[in-house]
């Protein structure tokens, strides 16, 4: 990538640590959203009411952690062997057979969707940064991918200090 620049440093994605995080959320769902539907099935039997909101929550969150937890594995095997290479005047996204080539000025915003909380740190979600090219494409780095801190940190770095 000689009109890129230098190399400076790549990163892997961890699909394997993405597709069992979205086993292990699909896992601990089922069973509470089942126990939620088990529990509403009981009252509407015994004519008891005024539990609805809790339990349509519970429900809820169990099918949430579901939905989640399949999301991850599609993009575990939809984005197998994942990478960003970064070089001096921009970086390249490499997954399956698709490769773009993203020089810092074809990049029209760096929008950061980083989150602080124990969710969001075992689903991928405590980096997340949105990369919007000018060609209306958008690259997503998130948590799964090693160094994701650094690496969002670089682009942005770059994003903000490139001649206007």
């Amino acid at each position: 990538m000689t009109e890129l620049g230098a190399y400076v440093e790549r990163f892997e994605t961890n699909s394997r640590s993405r597709a069992l995080r979205g086993l292990a959320a699909m896992a601990i769902g089922a069973p509470i959203a089942l126990f939620g539907i088990v529990l509403f099935l009981m009252a509407q039997e015994s004519g008891v009411f005024g539990g609805e909101v809790f339990l349509g929550l519970v429900i809820g969150c169990g099918l949430g952690l579901m939905l989640m937890g399949g999301w991850l594995c599609w993009q575990a095997v939809g984005k197998q062997g994942e990478t960003f290479t970064l070089y001096e005047r921009g970086f390249v996204h490499t997954w399956r057979r698709s490769t773009t080539v993203v020089p810092w000025d074809t990049i029209e915003v760096v929008v950061d969707h980083t989150k602080s909380n124990i969710l969001a740190k075992t689903l991928g979600g405590d980096v997340g940064c949105l990369v919007k090219l000018a060609d209306g494409r958008k690259i997503l780095i998130n948590g799964f991918t090693e160094g994701a801190a650094m690496l969002t940190y670089d682009i942005s770095e770059a994003v903000r200090r490139r001649p206007v």
